[in-house]
């Protein structure tokens, strides 16, 4: 968003302006629901929607996600992919502490719309708690040397204490792309021998 630029507080459906409350709770709710393998592509979709707009319509779905969770970002090169280092539930307690020790914001009380929310996390700066996790779990394991064992042994201590949890999708997901990457691979051996 450019720096003039207001906060979005409603979304176009079908040439018409529709309000949308773009709480953070209401969007992390929506996240929860679009995450949740239980529900049916049309119930994840309307309940989905329903986090932020009293009366749902028809095409809001494709509107909001658009809005919300745009496609074409870069992906920042220092990311590993696949790598997650926060989880909105998994950190939720050192987020508000954060929040609450360098902005004085009240996350259980006060209102933030979900950008303001995304750009204040982002813009955490190191001392807090939730940086400090958020740090371990990106800190490279350096190569082992003679010097250097207790660090490594810290650090791995660390990094099983503060890993974020896969939920069961994630871990199917994750199973299901092992599976194809062993056929591939086996296929592979096939071809070449």
């Amino acid at each position: 968003m450019k720096l003039q630029d207001r906060l979005p507080d409603s979304v176009t459906v079908d040439g018409r302006r529709r309000r949308v409350d773009l709480d953070f709770r209401n969007v992390i709710r929506m996240m929860e629901i679009l995450s949740d393998p239980n529900l049916t592509d049309e119930a994840r979709e309307w309940l989905a929607v329903r986090c932020v707009m009293r009366r749902p319509v028809k095409g809001a779905y494709k509107a909001l996600t658009a809005l919300l969770f745009p496609q074409d970002e870069e992906q920042d090169p220092d990311d590993t992919p696949g790598q997650r280092l926060t989880s909105l539930e998994q950190d939720a307690e050192l987020i508000r502490a954060a929040f609450w020790q360098t902005y004085r914001i009240n996350l259980y009380t006060d209102r933030l719309h979900w950008f303001a929310f995304l750009e204040l996390l982002h813009g955490l700066p190191e001392g807090t708690r939730y940086t400090d996790v958020v740090g371990i779990r990106a800190r490279p394991m350096p190569p082992a040397t003679k010097y250097n064992a207790e660090e490594r042994a810290w650090l791995q201590k660390a990094k099983r204490r503060y890993a974020i949890k896969q939920t069961e999708a994630e871990q199917a997901r994750n199973y299901e792309n092992g599976v194809q990457r062993l056929f591939a691979g086996l296929m592979g051996m096939i071809k070449q021998g």
